[in-house]
Protein backbone atom coordinates (compact mmCIF):
# COMPACT_ATOMS: atom_id res chain seq x y z
CA UNK A 1 0.00 0.00 0.00
CA UNK A 2 2.58 2.44 1.30
CA UNK A 3 4.84 1.91 -2.04
CA UNK A 4 2.30 2.51 -4.02
CA UNK A 5 1.26 5.53 -2.70
CA UNK A 6 5.00 6.91 -2.79
CA UNK A 7 5.07 5.61 -6.51
CA UNK A 8 2.15 8.08 -7.10
CA UNK A 9 3.59 11.09 -5.30
CA UNK A 10 7.14 10.52 -7.29
CA UNK A 11 5.01 10.04 -10.38
CA UNK A 12 3.19 13.39 -9.45
CA UNK A 13 6.97 14.73 -8.74
CA UNK A 14 8.02 14.65 -12.29
CA UNK A 15 4.96 15.38 -14.18
CA UNK A 16 5.08 18.89 -12.05
CA UNK A 17 8.73 19.19 -13.00
CA UNK A 18 7.94 18.56 -16.53
CA UNK A 19 5.22 21.02 -16.85
CA UNK A 20 7.82 23.50 -15.15
CA UNK A 21 10.33 23.30 -17.44
CA UNK A 22 8.60 22.79 -20.91
CA UNK A 23 5.49 25.44 -20.31
CA UNK A 24 6.09 27.65 -17.19
CA UNK A 25 9.73 28.46 -17.72
CA UNK A 26 9.57 29.23 -21.38
CA UNK A 27 12.35 29.40 -24.33
CA UNK A 28 13.57 33.26 -23.27
CA UNK A 29 14.67 32.43 -19.71
CA UNK A 30 16.39 29.06 -21.09
CA UNK A 31 17.91 31.73 -24.25
CA UNK A 32 18.85 34.08 -21.83
CA UNK A 33 20.41 31.28 -19.40
CA UNK A 34 22.35 29.89 -22.74
CA UNK A 35 23.97 33.06 -24.02
CA UNK A 36 25.28 34.00 -20.17
CA UNK A 37 28.84 32.66 -20.72
CA UNK A 38 29.00 34.35 -23.71
CA UNK A 39 27.84 38.06 -22.13
CA UNK A 40 30.57 37.46 -19.67
CA UNK A 41 33.24 36.71 -22.26
CA UNK A 42 32.15 40.21 -23.82
CA UNK A 43 31.94 41.86 -20.48
CA UNK A 44 35.93 40.68 -20.15
CA UNK A 45 37.11 42.30 -23.27
CA UNK A 46 35.31 45.09 -22.74
CA UNK A 47 37.11 46.02 -19.32
CA UNK A 48 40.51 44.74 -20.36
CA UNK A 49 40.16 47.52 -23.96
CA UNK A 50 39.31 49.90 -21.45
CA UNK A 51 42.20 49.18 -18.93
CA UNK A 52 44.64 49.45 -21.27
Amino acid sequence: MSSGIITAIAMLCFVAIVVWVFIIKGKDDFDEQANLPLDEEDKDKGKEEKSS
